[in-house]
């Protein structure tokens, strides 16, 4: 889990550089092809995040599991951002629901990625920082009304490294309290 956030970190520094070197412009800058490694660099890292926020959802839902019932699970009912949303779970003490902006927004943005087939080249970029932007029309079907994102880099990333941290101390806190390996 760590490196695959270390990895969504490095893409955010190369989203972020690349972004500078399109602002400033110069003809060596283009021979490298920033716009696209600007663009790629940015989905990278919100799937690359998406995916530590899939696995942190499971944790937490196994390790509340086993403080409620005193065993692990035989089965993960609930182990990715998505079905927190659909299956309306907060999380123990209700800490994925304080998330829920960032969670709904992180499942939008990598399901956007994964599978909208308008999104393939939409190549823009900021003008005063990294946007990440995505163009979703849901199930493919074009009975539905595209949603366009635009959503500032600096904000995501803030928002998921306050819903990491809080992941983080709960499972730090909760952790700490198994003094036995129960069975699995």
């Amino acid at each position: 889990m760590l490196s695959r956030l270390n990895e969504a970190n490095r893409q955010i520094v190369v989203s972020h550089e690349t972004w500078e070197a399109t602002v400033r412009g110069n003809i060596e800058d283009s021979m490298k092809d920033v716009f696209n490694t600007h663009r790629f660099s940015t989905e990278y890292a919100v799937t690359g995040m998406r995916r530590v926020g899939d696995e942190l959802v499971g944790l937490l839902w196994c390790l509340e599991q086993l403080e409620v019932t005193g065993d692990y699970p035989k089965k993960i009912e609930i182990e990715s951002l998505g079905q927190v949303a659909h299956f309306s779970y907060d999380g123990p003490e209700g800490l994925l629901k304080r998330h829920s902006k960032v969670i709904t927004l992180l499942n939008d943005l990598s399901n956007t990625f994964k599978h909208s087939f308008i999104q393939s080249d939409l190549v823009r970029t900021g003008k005063d920082e990294p946007l990440v932007l995505a163009l979703n029309l849901k199930k493919s079907d074009l009975k539905n009304e595209p949603i366009f994102y635009t959503v500032r880099m600096s904000e995501l990333v803030h928002d998921y490294t306050q819903f990491f941290q809080e992941c983080r101390e709960w499972l730090s806190q909760h952790g700490q309290h198994q003094t036995t390996s129960p069975q699995v």
